[in-house]
């Protein structure tokens, strides 16, 4: 198991190994907690911890989920790859999506043939569709929530914890409340049955680790209520 505190000069991380190890030392819990290694994982409490971990990231729009998406654009070319994300909407509902800081509108799917300095955009299936077709390169962003949940080894997002080097991509003031939260939720969904005696306990310690991630993560002061 990796040590508590990192090298001084490191960065924390959360890694499926630490998850998997402090996850099976549970006071309830059916599993060994010294696993050493990806080939000592029981598969159902790895189930159970990325069910866990997908439901919290994706409830809520975390600032630290937000990335930018960049494109540069190719003369002649009109259908560019979206990211893998949700893209952000301003105040006003529009999607923050721009070309050389200027705001593009969504419009509805275009058949005309037209080149120039693109204006307008609508989304096809994964792709954006940029018109007019740009005739010079241009740099559009797109502001969206990623769905990848961390980072593999490589530095490489990843959607699914699989290796027990796989991370997950918080903030290092954020990592023990985010820890504590895909714990106790994994544990909740893992008990078969809600008058188990085991249930309220952990349903009641899940709710407390969400709701501290939330407010946290707004920053220091926040008292706004989170339901569940």
């Amino acid at each position: 198991m990796y040590p508590l505190f990192a090298d001084e000069g490191d960065k924390m991380t959360i890694t499926l190994l630490d998850l998997y190890n402090t996850a099976a030392s549970q006071e309830w819990s059916m599993y060994d907690n010294d696993a050493a290694s990806k080939e000592e994982f029981e598969n159902s409490l790895i189930i159970a911890l990325n069910k866990a971990a997908t439901e919290i990231l994706y409830s809520y729009p975390f600032s630290f989920r937000e990335r930018t998406h960049v494109i540069i654009t190719i003369p002649n070319i009109q259908s560019y790859a979206m990211p893998a994300g949700i893209i952000k909407k301003n105040s006003s509902g529009d999607f923050c999506i721009k070309i050389n800081s200027k705001k593009l509108k969504l419009t509805k799917e275009k058949s005309e043939k037209k080149t120039g300095i693109p204006e307008e955009f609508y989304l096809q299936g994964d792709k954006i569709i940029l018109f007019p077709t740009p005739n010079e390169k241009c740099i559009i962003t797109i502001d969206y929530i990623t769905l990848a949940i961390g980072e593999n080894k490589e530095g490489n997002d990843i959607f699914v914890l699989k290796e027990e080097d796989d991370i997950l991509s918080v903030p290092e003031y954020l990592e023990e409340l985010l820890k504590n939260a895909i714990i106790s939720r994994a544990m909740l969904n893992s008990i078969a049955s809600e008058s188990d005696e085991n249930y309220s306990a952990y349903k009641k310690q899940s709710e407390t680790a969400y709701r501290l991630l939330i407010k946290y993560s707004k920053g220091v002061g926040s008292d706004k209520v989170v339901k569940i």
